[in-house]
């Protein structure tokens, strides 16, 4: 009788400890609710990860007044793409909801894996290990968060739907990856392409696909990441056949860390468009392969995209063909992106994150086919991985190099995996190199 009441009370007070535990998350959960429908919409540099996609602007562009009005022009452009089941969700100055028990550890600016002159080899080594170690658990720490359901839900903001299967690259060799990689089919707008075949496009587009007929022995495709300053890489980027860069990413006054060769680069439409970029009299948008993205709604047809595009940039395309006929100027046709996507999320075991893949992913899929191998420099952050987003800028911020908005982690782990180069070459040199598809046998 006693034991029986002894056992009643433990499982009493144990009620009401757990009781109390829900109901003080339930007032906390409540409060910051109350807290987020108070504080007005701040733009910090994590907002604009989301509504940014080419991610940081050289310093000196933009002052503080013209950030809020520009935030606002941003966020009804996304908006365009919800729908009633799928609305845009925007990022508030609030805390989370659903707290984060896992906190990164992973050190940025740090010289500690470094090798040094005086290193032998054996300690150069546990350096690699060591580093690669700690930064794939963040890669993997950033992707699994990302994937989070409860996170996730309502950010659809190009109502994607899929519903095919998941799968990890882990799980697969590399040839196996790559023969999937090499399915996918990168699309350009053509002349005979409705609606463009049916207006002035058709006058401009250029008549051959991009890179048609052609083969490089030797591709490098270089990111705008901060850890390529100091790093003396120039030399070796420019050894390359072919050199991809993005956006607005400056060479001049930056050639012994990132060179100054350019064959081709890769522009979101947001350098095409908007005035700041100086699309039109830029010398580095003349006489080298250009290639603009714009997203579309996954559903949507060309002739929905042309009527609706992101950000506008058929006007200065047309413009820029007309000024700069040398110039061979490609529109990527946005289904290319979704196929990219699906292809992550066939090969990767968790949810990605319902955004275009990245310029820098984008350009991989381009050049597997014409090069017998590419190197993507500091696309896998070296041991020079650094806070700062791009070479070029100032400006601070992480998710630069592990992804907000793009599905970043998920491409950089799927990449990494393909990589053939050295531990010693991807971490303190700062390239890893994937084999084209000339050498995959599928």
């Amino acid at each position: 009788m006693m034991r029986a009441l002894v056992v009643s009370i433990w499982v009493f007070i144990n009620l009401v400890f757990f009781g109390m535990c829900g109901y003080m998350y339930l007032l906390w959960s409540q409060y910051w609710m109350y807290i987020e429908n108070q504080t007005p919409t701040a733009v910090y540099n994590y907002d604009q990860q989301i509504y940014y996609y080419n991610r940081g602007y050289p310093p000196g562009y933009f002052n503080d007044s013209m950030k809020l009005s520009n935030y606002s022009i941003e966020r009804r452009k996304r908006i365009k793409h919800a729908t009633k089941e799928n609305p845009i969700t925007i990022i508030k100055n609030s805390k989370p909801r659903f707290p984060n028990l896992q906190n990164a550890d992973f050190k940025m600016d740090s010289p500690k894996f470094k090798c040094l002159r005086n290193d032998s080899t054996n300690d150069c080594d546990i350096k690699n290990v060591a580093y690669k170690e700690q930064l794939l658990k963040e890669l993997k720490r950033v992707f699994m968060e990302e994937s989070n359901v409860l996170r996730n839900k309502n950010k659809n903001p190009y109502n994607l739907k899929y519903n095919g299967s998941k799968g990890s690259f882990m799980n697969k060799n590399t040839e196996e990856v790559l023969c999937r990689f090499k399915d996918i089919q990168i699309k350009t707008i053509k002349r005979t392409d409705y609606p463009f075949s049916k207006n002035v496009f058709k006058d401009y587009l250029p008549k051959k696909d991009l890179f048609e007929n052609k083969h490089f022995d030797t591709c490098a495709i270089v990111a705008s990441a901060g850890s390529l300053k100091n790093s003396h890489l120039g030399n070796l980027i420019d050894s390359h056949n072919l050199v991809l860069r993005f956006n607005h990413a400056p060479t001049e006054g930056y050639e012994s860390d990132v060179g100054e060769k350019t064959t081709f680069r890769i522009l979101n439409s947001q350098v095409v468009t908007k005035p700041e970029f100086k699309f039109l009299n830029s010398e580095l948008y003349r006489n080298i392969t250009l290639l603009a993205w714009d997203p579309s709604n996954f559903t949507a047809s060309l002739e929905d995209w042309y009527q609706q595009p992101e950000f506008n940039l058929f006007p200065n395309y047309l413009e820029h063909r007309k000024k700069y006929r040398r110039t061979k100027f490609f529109l990527l046709n946005p289904k290319t992106l979704w196929d990219l996507w699906i292809f992550l999320q066939k090969n990767s075991p968790n949810q990605l994150r319902r955004n275009p893949p990245s310029s820098g992913f984008l350009g991989l899929a381009v050049l597997l086919p014409h090069c017998d191998y590419v190197d993507m420099f500091e696309y896998i952050p070296s041991v020079r991985v650094t806070r700062k987003c791009h070479y070029y800028d100032v400006e601070d911020n992480p998710a630069c190099t592990f992804g907000v908005w793009h599905p970043l982690a998920a491409e950089k782990l799927l990449a990494y995996s393909l990589n053939v180069a050295s531990d010693k070459t991807v971490f303190q040199t700062g390239y890893i190199r994937i084999p084209g598809f000339k050498n995959v046998h599928c």
